[in-house]
């Protein structure tokens, strides 16, 4: 991976902030219009369908919530309801909104906690995504603190289980407006959130729960004469675990047992749970629930879902995506309903509006510690989570992103010994994390591949270096750099002694410690570098047009940097009688050159000459591959950001409809491309027509 931002858009890689209409300014927003009273992903979310009692902490959040106040629920073990409630006041004001109460917010959320509340807030909120990956978890952020700004939003935050000190987002959570509430089994935090203990439903409640998973919420009530037994199983022997009984219930109901008949069960088995003195945390549950785990009676196919799940954070996840990662490890196919028998029996949790399945904590901790799961029985899972981390085509990574918390996870827990198969799933995580530029976590598993590379492959060997080529990238976007600048001089080092001086992959580790260099402002030695690179290139047997090309622009994007125009124009018409002697003066990748020329031009606001290398860069585009191909919509679009920059806006909203007309009218669409395409014209229009009805606009023009 090499330094800086890569401006794909025009067909090159001009490194760093200039990008030409691509240019790093604000983060793009949503219209007012366009956002809705629910602002995350999971709107389904809702308690389950026994829940029950809670009435006390109930309207104490509820003031709470209405005063704008900061919460955190918490309780020094899991399997008691936290989230449930949450899950139940989410759902009430909902409710209330869609019946049109008069409620003291505009804004509600559900956000999934998975490790760090960037991630977690970039995986959930809805916003608007940023031409570049690196702006995603920013623009996140940005958009909630818009949402926030007037005090009417209400968050809640699931299952948080860090510090505030480990995480800065939640530092960052607390300084915004509005009601926020949290879960976690931290019994202190920070004094921005005041805590809110969960306490034990009581036995009548545990007996409401038990006889509506039972009985399946159809009424019935245990039978008179059972009642003394359940008492006794909810009391002394389930010592009023919510969790433990509702499983309890899903077990009597697979096994078609009577009360009496599950005490008989438990007794002979030795199962009890007990709490510490004053501690609500549970002792012996390890060998109580190995009970449990015998009672069911799994079968290995079974028990081999069971492990997976207990390696996954405790985030739903679809029924589809279950039966994708999971079903090729157990040797059967999706027909056979594993899942949902697992739920039957009270293992798994099962939300039927948004179809996905989790492990509770509770229970996944158990189970990880019983069976240490091992990749070998696990190889189909890594294999489809490493797919769902690979970077389409399209460059968009949403759909990645969200899988980024079960790889962490997935590393961490299960046993993978060091192998070739651990190094491979650690490398695609990590270099995805670079990607998006969250540098940090990014590094933390270069750190741990480097580590483990070293110990398989040596200190001196090729992917050791790329290691250190993509450390010096996440340094340099972490703004460290002197350690970026060591690291690409390991890479280089290493690569000089296995390769020499003269090697194309040796040029590489040059591109990125000259782009150290260019960051440093130490433009001597990055320029240096640059021509070094070029003459290398000119000299291997088969000329490196391509390395010369993209080294031309780095440099030129440093000469603009320093606003050297006249030297940045003179190396990219150096690239065009490059291209022109390799190729031919009409050759299609000259519009690239063009394109790039343009961009130096409008940036002296030269807007003349910048129009004319638009038209020369649309007419071989077209010439090239017809009026119905990306680059062509490209050219349009350029065109018309050079308009509309002059306030031509009329000419400029023609160019912007030709482009998004190509653009949607595309077999493989790139949906970003679109929707970037889609906000230029919707924004044009506005600056041109502020009291326009845009969407009827855009509608008579698309049918012209």
């Amino acid at each position: 991976m090499k330094p800086g931002t890569v401006n794909k858009v025009k067909g090159s890689e001009i490194y760093g902030d200039f990008v030409g209409h691509d240019k790093i300014t604000n983060i793009i927003m949503f219209q007012d219009k366009e956002r809705e009273f629910v602002v995350t992903h999971n709107a389904n979310i809702k308690p389950v369908s026994y829940f029950t009692g809670r009435e006390t902490e109930l309207k104490d959040l509820r003031q709470r919530i209405e005063e704008g106040r900061k919460s955190v629920l918490v309780s020094g073990m899991g399997g008691i309801g936290k989230t449930h409630i949450c899950r139940k006041l989410f759902e009430e004001y909902i409710n209330k909104h869609a019946s049109g109460e008069n409620i003291p917010f505009c804004h509600i959320g559900y956000i999934e906690y998975s490790g760090d509340m960037g991630s977690s807030l970039q995986n959930c909120l809805k916003y608007k995504e940023q031409d570049k990956p690196e702006q995603n978890q920013e623009a996140a952020w940005k958009e909630l603190e818009y949402l926030a700004a007037g005090g009417k939003l209400l968050l809640f935050v699931d299952n948080v289980n860090v510090t505030m000190k480990e995480d800065e987002g939640l530092k960052r959570l607390k300084s915004i407006p509005g009601a926020v509430v949290l879960t976690s089994r931290r019994t202190s935090f920070n004094k921005g959130f005041k805590t809110y203990k969960i306490g034990f439903l009581d036995v009548k409640q545990c007996k409401t729960v038990y006889e509506k998973i039972r009985y399946e919420d159809s009424g019935r009530e245990v039978p008179e004469d059972e009642i003394p037994d359940l008492e006794y199983i909810i009391e002394k022997l389930a010592a009023m675990h919510t969790i433990t009984i509702e499983f309890l219930a899903h077990l009597v109901q697979t096994k078609h047992w009577t009360v009496k008949e599950l005490r008989d069960e438990l007794e002979e088995k030795g199962f009890q749970l007990e709490y510490k003195d004053e501690e609500d945390e549970l002792v012996n549950i390890q060998k109580s629930y190995e009970t449990l785990y015998d009672l069911s009676g799994l079968t290995k196919e079974e028990q081999n879902i069971l492990e997976a799940f207990s390696v996954f954070p405790y985030i739903p996840l679809a029924a589809e995506t279950c039966n994708e990662w999971l079903f090729a490890d157990t040797g059967v196919d999706e027909d056979a309903d594993i899942l949902m028998g697992l739920y039957q029996k009270g293992w798994l949790q099962f939300d039927i509006e948004q179809e996905s399945y989790a492990l509770h904590p509770v229970f996944a901790r158990f189970i990880c510690e019983k069976c240490k799961p091992k990749s070998e029985k696990h190889l189909g899972l890594i294999e489809a989570c490493q797919k769902k981390l690979k970077i389409p085509k399209n460059g968009s990574t949403l759909e990645c992103q969200q899988y980024i918390s079960y790889a962490e996870s997935i590393i961490k827990k299960m046993d993978m010994r060091k192998s070739e198969e651990y190094v491979r799933f650690i490398d695609m995580l990590a270099y995805l994390l670079l990607y998006i530029a969250e540098y940090e976590r990014a590094e933390k598993w270069y750190e741990e591949l480097l580590k483990t590379s070293k110990d398989i492959l040596g200190d001196n060997h090729l992917k050791i270096a790329i290691i250190y080529d993509n450390l010096s990238t996440s340094c340099l976007g972490r703004g460290q750099y002197e350690r970026a600048e060591k690291l690409a001089q390991k890479s280089l080092q290493i690569r000089s002694n296995i390769l020499g001086d003269n090697h194309p992959d040796v040029v590489d580790s040059y591109t990125i410690l000259a782009g150290v260099y260019v960051k440093q402002g130490k433009y001597a030695e990055a320029e240096k570098l640059y021509m070094n690179i070029i003459a290398i290139c000119e000299q291997l047997d088969e000329m490196d047009y391509a390395s010369i090309l993209n080294n031309y622009n780095n440099l030129a994007y440093m000469y603009i940097r320093q606003g050297k125009y006249i030297k940045a124009e003179e190396l990219l018409n150096q690239c065009v009688t490059l291209y022109e002697k390799e190729h031919g003066e009409n050759c299609y990748k000259i519009a690239t050159i063009f394109d790039n020329l343009a961009q130096v031009y409008e940036a002296q606001g030269r807007y003349v000459k910048a129009e004319d290398y638009y038209k020369k860069s649309l007419e071989i585009n077209i010439k090239a591959y017809g009026e119905n191909y990306p680059d062509v919509a490209r050219s349009y679009h350029n065109l018309a950001g050079l308009y509309r920059k002059q306030k031509w806006y009329e000419k400029a909203l023609n160019f912007f409809i030709r482009a998004y007309k190509i653009r949607i009218s595309r077999h493989e669409l790139d949906y970003r491309d679109a929707r970037i395409m889609y906000q230029s014209i919707k924004e044009t229009y506005y600056e041109w027509n502020p009291r326009g009805n845009f969407e009827q606009w855009l509608e008579e023009k698309m049918k012209e």
